[in-house]
């Protein structure tokens, strides 16, 4: 009997003992003390799976939350397998499970819950994410030879985060050093409260004298990450402070100002848009100091914590926006800096490596943001990221090794971007435009170049990464087709950006030549005219020994060439400069010397319908006529013709009507009236087959529709 009692008082002993462990890891865990409480949870859930019973799966997937928080990836992937094998993974636990996978490097089986999870709960943006983006996973290693990242002599290998430039040394986190409190480690993972450590710069530019930062706000809490101004003379610190949600107190992260005064810190000034029910942290200013970029997780956002911007307004700060989604996303953003308009924070959210990655994006939110790759990023977390002002020489965390977060220095190679414009002028093959300036806009900056191309048209110029351009070039006498642009942005490796500028002329060289038609001989010092009827514009050029006279015209024009030299009979031929893509062309006018009874066609004489007025684009031809008459001293005959259309009598009178009011115009300009006659012929003389009762184009009907010049003697 008193072995029973023995026993039973054995198993109540034992039983109160596993119900009081269970109540104080669950205690620890509601606290987030996970170093404190895993190893309990450990051998519950142990217990839990090997029991035969209804196992405690609350237990195991505690035990797997505990386990992943304290970067224990092996063991928390193990309890979340075998949740996963019973089904019991929620949505929470498999994000987790994926990036517990993802950390530990073994994407495959990573991307096969994915998508497991991306089917049981598609309107998870993560799992979207992660299934959509896969291809995009070689990508991240494309830049890899960009960049050289070794370890910093400043770690202390307890925990190094967060650095951050002042004047000439960098601040950084640390969980280095005891403060000597009474409490002096963190329940989450056993280490020391984060401190801010400094290390100057040396000649050589490498980093010693590690030392605390000398200010007056060490606390029982964490303190940091901090950031300063340009200048170094403002202090952005994020400090632990005691808030409440709930009704319960919690710890929130605050940020807060002091300034430098006489090699002091003055008194912290809280950011007015600090709240104890949530987060305000990781505060940084921008280049000129005109603005503020923190991280929160306050109502409202996109996810477990975004990054918020809030611009100066005199001493205070105005109400901070969400930067919006292309930056922010459901799960971290974080640890922001910001240079040239480029925001650098860190993601867990956004498709990477795995753990937290660096992307970069403008700040404006205008561009998704873009992962800036391996090496700069791990399976690991990588965060923290900064550069100095030419954005090639910078820093990073990173607990890549041993899951213990350290500084690393980065190295950027210069990144060679060209610019390669090829100038062209447009003929029926495109010609190199030898010293021809293109301009080069920079839209980023507004900043203006030229350049003059070489023999062979071309340019090359150097142009900068992450900016817009437009490229153009302008000449007399030509047109540019079509400007070129160029966007720089988010480019990641060694590029040539090439450009084609295609001037077309405007204008075009005419070689008109005056000859005799029946032998070809050249005729010097006859006059020509080139008439632009739209213009009402004539130019009037004398031929050369040569019987050749060069002018310049526009393109795109229908013109008039018109030649004469006494004792010739005038010629015209009209030219078409539309299209034209050659250089010159040439054009010959063929005069027949003057003789008895010889006729011609006057081009270009119009009246109105059913009309004999002279309309005003006639006037031009009569005035050549006139010329050609009083210098060659001779009697015409001017007559005039209609098509078959009408009837004959009608055709007849109109015929003659014009013909006078042709030779009445003549006789204005010196012509004298015995030397002309007017003689309407109606339709009697067609010049085709387009007789009454005879169906004909319009085309055929205008060849009738005629004025013509007879010699009738020469004087």
């Amino acid at each position: 009997m008193k072995f029973i009692i023995a026993i039973l008082a054995l198993f109540i002993s034992i039983n109160s003992f596993s119900q009081l462990k269970q109540k104080v890891a669950d205690r620890l865990y509601d606290d987030q003390e996970y170093y404190k409480c895993v190893e309990m949870y450990n051998e519950l859930a142990d217990k839990a799976l090997a029991g035969k019973k209804k196992s405690n799966w609350d237990n195991v997937e505690k035990a797997a939350e505990s386990n992943f928080h304290i970067y224990r990836m092996k063991e928390a992937t193990a309890y979340f397998e075998k949740l996963a094998t019973k089904n019991k993974l929620n949505e929470h636990s498999r994000m987790h499970y994926i990036d517990g996978l993802r950390f530990a490097g073994k994407y495959g089986k990573s991307n096969e819950v994915s998508r497991e999870s991306s089917n049981l709960f598609p309107e998870n943006k993560f799992f979207k994410r992660l299934v959509d983006e896969q291809g995009q996973f070689n990508a991240l290693f494309a830049d890899s030879a960009f960049y050289r990242i070794h370890e910093t002599c400043i770690n202390s290998g307890k925990g190094d985060f967060a650095p951050t430039y002042f004047n000439n040394s960098i601040v950084f986190a640390s969980k280095a050093e005891n403060t000597g409190f009474i409490n002096p480690r963190y329940g989450w993972d056993n280490d020391y409260y984060i401190n801010l450590m400094q290390a100057e710069f040396g000649e050589d530019s490498v980093l010693h004298k590690v030392k605390m930062l000398k200010h007056q706000f060490i606390s029982k809490a964490h303190d940091g990450p901090v950031s300063f101004n340009t200048a170094g003379t403002e202090m952005i610190i994020t400090k632990n402070t005691i808030g409440k949600k709930n009704g319960k107190h919690v710890i929130v992260l605050s940020l807060y100002f002091s300034s430098l005064a006489d090699g002091e810190w003055t008194e912290l000034k809280p950011f007015e848009f600090n709240n104890s029910a949530y987060n305000v942290g990781h505060g940084v200013l921008s280049e000129d100091g005109s603005k503020l970029y923190f991280v929160s997780n306050q109502p409202g956002g996109f996810g477990e914590s975004d990054i918020y911007v809030s611009e100066k307004l005199g001493t205070g700060w105005a109400e901070p926006k969400n930067l919006g989604s292309k930056i922010n996303t459901e799960r971290k953003e974080m640890f922001p800096f910001v240079q040239d308009e480029i925001i650098y924070f860190a993601s867990d959210g956004h498709f990477g490596l795995g753990g937290l990655d660096i992307f970069e994006a403008k700040v404006d939110g205008s561009v998704k943001a873009h992962n800036v790759g391996y090496p700069i990023n791990t399976s690991n977390d990588d965060f923290g990221l900064i550069f100095e002002k030419s954005g090639r020489i910078g820093f990073l965390s990173s607990n890549r090794k041993d899951n213990i977060d350290q500084i690393y220095h980065v190295v950027k190679r210069k990144l060679s971007i060209d610019l390669v414009v090829d100038v062209f002028e447009k003929y029926k093959e495109l010609e190199p435009a030898p010293n021809q300036l293109v301009w080069i806009k920079n839209m980023t900056t507004q900043e203006l170049d030229s350049i003059a191309t070489d023999d062979s048209g071309k340019i090359k110029t150097s142009i900068k990464i992450n900016n817009e351009y437009r490229i153009y070039a302008s000449k007399d006498e030509f047109i540019l087709l079509k400007e070129a642009a160029v966007n720089t942005n988010g480019v990641r490796k060694d590029s040539t950006y090439t450009a084609e500028l295609v001037l077309k002329p405007t204008t075009i060289i005419i070689h008109l030549r005056v000859v005799e038609k029946a032998t070809g001989k050249i005729i010097p010092m006859a006059t020509t005219t080139i008439t632009d009827y739209n213009l009402k514009k004539d130019t009037t050029i004398i031929t050369n020994e040569e019987g050749m006279v060069t002018l310049k015209v526009d393109r795109n024009k229908v013109l008039w060439a018109h030649g004469s030299k006494k004792g010739f009979i005038d010629a015209d031929v009209s030219f078409n400069t539309t299209n034209e893509t050659d250089k010159i062309i040439d054009i010959e006018l063929a005069l027949n010397p003057i003789k008895k009874g010889q006729k011609f066609k006057l081009e270009n004489i119009f009246y109105d319908l059913n009309k004999s007025t002279l309309r005003e684009e006639s006037m031009a031809s009569l005035d050549k006529l006139s010329i050609f008459l009083l210098d060659n001293d001779l009697k015409i005959e001017l007559s005039a013709h209609t098509d078959s259309r009408g009837s004959s009598s009608y055709n007849q009178r109109l015929s003659q009507r014009r013909a006078q009011s042709c030779v009445d115009y003549l006789k204005k300009k010196g012509v004298l009236s015995k030397n002309m006659r007017a003689k309407g012929y109606g339709e009697y003389k067609l010049v085709n087959r387009c007789k009454n009762g005879v169906k004909c184009s319009e085309e055929e009907h205008q060849e009738n529709r005629r004025t013509e010049v007879k010699i009738l003697e020469v004087n």
